[in-house]
């Protein structure tokens, strides 16, 4: 030994690792190889599969309305199954003369506001609905926006009634008038 050189003695001295080759396992590359492809292939299958629902989405089919439970897409689909352009409107509408609110209905450059009447059946909803109608007198209606703007404007009104709905129709095309009315009249 010499003198500023560690010692070095046989006891100490670390045991080398075991030689490695430096080829990986063969059966862990190719178990690799196949879950990756298996990867791919589920990937595309769900990327078809998913594009394929797309383009074949079925419309929406409204369930019709039970007798006395005619809502605010009931009407608007019986309007539209008569050859009437109708859509849902933006905002509600009020009467002097009704406690419920109305809902707007676009037709064109009209309005139909309807009031929706709620009872435990049929004949409940209809006698509520009749009840109002009763005193209800078309030449003095004011009918506003909840914020107070005038609906009506220089337009008539025409108040048709059917199930449970009373609708008023603002408009001066009394042929409108008159499909809007066989409609009302004719729910169930």
């Amino acid at each position: 030994m010499t003198a500023g050189s560690p010692s070095q003695s046989p006891t100490t001295a670390r045991p080398s690792p075991p030689a490695t080759s430096s080829r990986p396992k063969r059966g862990s590359h190719i178990l690799s190889t196949v879950l990756f492809v298996a990867a791919i292939g589920f990937a595309a299958a769900a990327g078809y599969l998913y594009l394929q629902d797309r383009n074949t989405v079925e419309p929406r089919v409204q369930p019709t309305a039970e007798p006395g439970r005619n809502d605010l897409g009931s009407i608007v689909k019986s309007l539209q199954n008569d050859k009437i352009a109708a859509d849902y409107g933006r905002g509600t509408g009020k009467s002097n003369q009704l406690t419920q609110p109305g809902q707007m209905i676009t037709i064109g450059d009209d309005t139909l506001l309807v009031f929706i009447y709620l009872g435990g059946n049929h004949d409940e909803a209809t006698q509520a609905r009749e009840a109002e109608a009763a005193s209800m007198n078309a030449a003095t209606m004011t009918l506003t926006t909840p914020s107070g703007r005038d609906l009506r404007g220089d337009k008539a009104i025409h108040v048709s009634q059917g199930s449970n709905v009373i609708a008023i129709l603002i408009s001066n095309d009394d042929a409108l008038a008159a499909k809007v009315q066989s409609v009302i009249e004719a729910l169930p």
